[in-house]
């Protein structure tokens, strides 16, 4: 979702830019009436996307990263177990 961000925010900002130059993107030439206002929403929802993508892969992190150590709370326990079970 971040890389699709990532390229909405350079078709937005480049659809707003490159008309300077006396050039725009094929895929904005079809908006090309709306403009400034349809490269400044395509940005902007580039930049929510972006924004969501980064908040998704931070919560994932913290998920996987507090998995392990219950995992390695669950195995140590039946060993600890065992040892008791032994005389």
């Amino acid at each position: 979702m971040v890389g699709w961000g990532i390229f909405l925010i350079i078709l937005g900002a480049g659809s707003l830019l490159l008309p300077m130059f006396d050039l725009q993107f094929r895929l904005m030439e079809l908006v090309d009436p709306y403009q400034p206002y349809a490269g400044i929403a395509v940005a902007v929802i580039g930049a929510i996307m972006v924004f969501l993508g980064q908040t998704r892969r931070s919560g994932a992190t913290t998920v996987e990263a507090s998995t392990p150590s219950q995992a390695a709370g669950a195995g140590t326990t039946p060993a600890a177990d065992d040892s008791e079970r032994r005389p």
